[in-house]
């Protein structure tokens, strides 16, 4: 297996293909992406790598789009954004929140760790499904736009789900691409949290990525949540950056 490094705009670039919207168009150099308002990284305008206009020459446009598709304007603000863009969300009172750290591994193979209790397949069958909406609490109505978002993705993916004394209580998302593979919504059911299956669910799935050709991994997670940080970095994440959302005054 050999090692993949991937640097900021590789990783945004992946991330950005492995939780697809439903639709997405381009404003000069900015991805403005729908998916029936679940999640707002599937919601928001964020700059390409490859470079984007200032927003005080885009952001116009970009609000006209989410207001006539009924949609309040979220931008994902990310070292790719311009010098100024965060002082036009302040003039126009978007608010800044849910701060996120882009963690990245350069070597999975050594923190990965088969486990039993945990399987694996390509597609999201209903033990996963039922548990990944009961854990993340939104709420059964999101189940269609959920399932056409995952039928969405276009490279190779796998589903986890952690089981204990006969319960499913873990669930993963897995995305590879071009070698370095993407871990999503890593959720442990409530009353189940803090015997440590948060860790063998990371490191089933990298052992499992690694199997499959992975040689780096990455992985969101929100700056306030320092005990999911504290566990990633004692597998070998490390921040490679860092990104909030700004979303629009009511």
């Amino acid at each position: 297996m050999t090692r993949t490094r991937v640097g900021p705009a590789g990783l945004e670039e992946r991330a950005l293909n492995a939780w697809p919207a439903l639709q997405s168009l381009i404003v000069d150099g900015w991805l403005v992406r729908f998916a029936d308002g679940y999640t707002k990284r599937a919601n928001s305008a964020c700059a390409l790598p490859s470079g984007a206009r200032p927003l005080a020459e885009a952001g116009p446009a970009i609000e006209d789009l989410y207001r006539r598709n009924g949609q309040e304007p979220i931008f994902r603000l990310t070292p790719f954004a311009t010098r100024g863009d965060d002082a036009w969300l302040d003039a126009r009172g978007y608010a800044r929140i849910e701060p996120t750290s882009v963690m990245y591994c350069e070597d999975p193979a050594g923190h990965a760790t088969k486990d039993p209790a945990l399987g694996f397949a390509s597609t999201p069958d209903e033990t996963w499904l039922a548990g990944f909406i009961a854990e993340n609490r939104h709420g059964t109505h999101i189940r269609p736009t959920l399932i056409a978002m995952l039928a969405a993705i276009r490279v190779e993916a796998f589903y986890a789900t952690l089981i204990i004394d006969g319960e499913p209580c873990g669930y993963g998302l897995a995305v590879i691409e071009r070698g370095c593979v993407g871990l999503f919504d890593i959720l442990v059911a409530s009353h189940l949290r803090g015997r440590g299956l948060g860790r063998r669910l990371v490191a089933g799935m990298l052992a499992e990525a690694v199997q499959r050709g992975a040689g780096a991994a990455y992985l969101q997670v929100l700056e306030t949540n320092e005990t999911a940080i504290a566990l990633y970095r004692r597998l070998g994440f490390t921040e490679s950056f860092s990104y909030a959302y700004r979303v629009a005054p009511r």
